[in-house]
């Protein structure tokens, strides 16, 4: 599936290196977003619970269908347990990526203490304060949004992005807001100082607002 990129991430270019990187990245997220997709298709139910569907995304869905990577939940990085983990082995040099998962829903959208508001201090800050952590040094990671409530997608992330210059005030540079990078794929960048670094983030929104079971237990 992946034969086109088996060219070695190539360390002595640092701008080649992250290329080849964001390239496998976005494969891998069309790939994904193709399993939430089928999960949807498959009207898979499940409750308003992070971890769960987390789990049957990666146990049923991503491990089975998505060669050449492997993915493992909870697992300890830096500071925090990262949702997901992954490893690439189709190249000599594997690559790793982390993504972290969040649930949205309808409810204070503009507020810290909402769901958009954990977004961004539970996930978006957590890569930029490096409390999760690659050493690749592309300082560039995923984060997924589990939609378990009726919303419209792009008004919630204007929202986040609001709100995200609330919470970064005088404190992250955001280079640039969530917004469509390619197809159901969404991009924000970052700028923290002292020492100054720069972070990128692709974001997948996942509705599963009408797949909700009645009950959470």
């Amino acid at each position: 599936m992946f034969d086109e990129f088996e060219i070695e991430l190539e360390t002595n270019n640092p701008l080649i290196g992250k290329l080849n990187y964001i390239t496998r990245l976005k494969e891998l997220l069309k790939e994904i977003y193709k399993n939430y997709q089928l999960m949807i298709k498959n009207k898979i139910i499940v409750s308003k619970t992070e971890n769960k569907i987390r789990d049957i995304l990666v146990d049923d869905y991503l491990s089975k269908n998505i060669k050449n990577y492997t993915f493992e939940k909870e697992i300890d990085n830096n500071l925090g347990r990262v949702d997901i983990f992954i490893q690439e082995s189709i190249s000599n040099e594997e690559a790793e990526f982390i993504i972290e998962c969040k649930l949205l829903n309808n409810k204070n959208i503009n507020g810290k203490d909402g769901l958009n508001g954990k977004y961004i201090t539970n996930g978006i800050q957590r890569f930029l304060t490096e409390h999760y952590y690659l050493e690749n040094a592309f300082n560039t990671n995923i984060m997924i949004g589990f939609i378990v409530e009726k919303i419209d997608i792009i008004s919630n992330i204007e929202a986040i992005n609001r709100l995200s210059e609330k919470i970064f005030k005088n404190m992250v540079e955001i280079i640039q807001p969530i917004k469509l990078d390619d197809k159901f794929i969404y991009k924000s960048s970052y700028q923290t100082g002292k020492p100054q670094k720069n972070f990128e983030l692709y974001h997948l929104m996942m509705d599963f607002s009408k797949n909700i079971t009645i009950t959470t237990k």
